[in-house]
């Protein structure tokens, strides 16, 4: 069984039912591929499995149950319970540390930036992109957005890869990330907001955010921003093309 990463973002979200939960779980422990891509979705997955790297795996817990005799001199276990404790109080220590120096509130754009560095070439090299999947895709976004996302013209894009259209939500606001693979298989975004009023008419703005290139503009219904590459140069080949296809 295969899971996509929208799957696996319910998952993180608590959203997933308990049916494919289970199944899901059950992979994980088997794939550490699957595995790796679940701890890469979750923003705070890294951090956790280094917190918890230390603890020691199912072959030895029977020897934490009784631990061997500490003579006088002698180091005491390596693990026990207050190993245990200065793991969760390393990990109460991470999450109060993040809430205490969290920034200000992000705006859309650095949020999909952060999203997007997450993003690897192995992240989207094993997507289905058969018609039938794609067709599915683009039509729940486009349902989703209420506007067509002229995906004739995105799968014609010169050097870009067609690879997935998904729904994701920003404060409940709808978000389409259409992704891209470059000749590379490096992964590229184009992202459509709805009612990104703030964005409209002033014109495209590049920048660079979570070390990734970005160009973004928006006309007063939806704010749009095309993001991957570490230059402008990665994305000017189809910055034109995307703006005269998606501006009012």
């Amino acid at each position: 069984m295969t899971f996509s990463d929208e799957t696996l973002q319910a998952y993180l979200d608590g959203t997933l039912d308990s049916e494919t939960c289970k199944a899901l779980e059950a992979a994980v422990e088997a794939d550490p591929a699957l595995e790796h891509r679940l701890i890469t979705l979750d923003p705070f997955g890294p951090a956790l499995k280094e917190i918890f790297e230390p603890l020691p795996g199912e072959d030895r817990l029977g020897t934490l149950a009784d631990p061997p005799k500490v003579e006088t001199g002698q180091a005491s276990p390596k693990y026990g319970p207050l190993a245990l404790v200065a793991v969760l109080a390393g990990l109460a220590t991470f999450g109060l540390t993040f809430w205490l120096t969290r920034p200000d509130a992000l705006n859309w754009r650095e949020q999909v930036a952060i999203y997007q560095a997450l993003y690897s070439p192995e992240t989207i090299s094993q997507l289905d992109t058969t018609p039938d999947v794609l067709d599915e895709q683009f039509a729940r976004a486009e349902a989703k957005l209420g506007r067509s996302l002229q995906r004739e013209k995105l799968a014609e894009l010169p050097g870009l890869e067609l690879k997935r259209a998904q729904i994701l939500s920003l404060g409940g606001t709808p978000l389409v990330q259409i992704v891209f693979a470059d000749p590379e298989g490096l992964p590229i975004a184009f992202c459509i907001l709805q009612g990104d009023a703030l964005s409209a008419k002033k014109g495209v703005i590049r920048g660079t955010l979570s070390g990734l290139a970005t160009a973004h503009w928006g006309d007063g219904k939806y704010g749009y921003m095309l993001v991957g590459g570490d230059s402008d140069a990665d994305l000017e080949q189809n910055l034109g093309v995307l703006t005269g296809l998606f501006q009012s």
